[in-house]
């Protein structure tokens, strides 16, 4: 994989999807990730036959969201604080264009319900493309314990996918998400939220970068 600083949605790559067009993505998501046998093909492929969810293919990546783009409607103080902290701001777009940005979800259409990715994405939902209720959901799927949590329609419905780790500790461990309690856990709503947002993302995308170059110097998958 390349450098762990390498920006993959960056010069040709630069608003479009990369993760499915960048091959070094798509690379480095295999070789992180593939260790259960996880297919990291074309994620615009379809798959809607009911009865094959057991196929195992994720092929789906979710680039960690530093509430840009669509986002800016929501926050009609952003343009300001994204000039009054430029450094900062910038610092967690870059951050969230690396490896460390990256978590991968299945990705086809099963039933025709919305993928994970769109379903945390959902402008006017809970989530709001947020990371920790995200996790948090996934938590609790694995509990057991609680009825009533968001994204639980479609995490059950890709439990086939869930359900190949034993347990959220294991789902985390695997996934080098150890960090996630750094994450901002609830979507800004003003300035200074969202100068919280920021400095709360570039704490977890440090960590988790340093924990992932680890990973990879240890597995020899670094390029010289």
């Amino acid at each position: 994989m390349k450098n762990i600083h390498h920006n993959y949605w960056t010069g040709e790559y630069e608003e479009k999807d990369a993760d499915l067009c960048n091959p070094d993505l798509v690379l480095a998501m295999q070789e992180l990730y593939g260790r259960k046998g996880f297919d990291f093909g074309k994620g615009n492929d379809r798959f809607n036959d009911k009865n094959k969810k057991n196929h195992y293919r994720p092929d789906g990546y979710s680039v960690y969201t530093p509430l840009n783009g669509n986002y800016s409607s929501k926050m009609p103080f952003r343009r300001k604080t994204v000039e009054n902290n430029k450094e900062l701001a910038d610092k967690c777009f870059f951050l969230a264009g690396t490896i460390a940005g990256e978590i991968f979800f299945p990705c086809r259409r099963l039933d025709g319900m919305n993928t994970m990715n769109q379903s945390r994405g959902e402008l006017h939902g809970d989530v709001k493309d947020m990371m920790y209720i995200t996790l948090d959901s996934i938590k609790k799927y694995y509990a057991k314990e609680d009825d009533n949590y968001p994204l639980k329609e479609t995490i059950e419905t890709y439990g086939y996918f869930f359900d190949c780790f034993d347990s959220f500790d294991e789902y985390i461990e695997y996934n080098l998400l150890q960090d996630y309690e750094l994450l901002p856990k609830k979507f800004p709503t003003a300035e200074n939220e969202l100068v919280e947002f920021w400095e709360k993302s570039v704490e977890f995308l440090e960590a988790r970068l340093q924990r992932i170059e680890e990973y990879a110097k240890q597995n020899g998958l670094l390029e010289e």
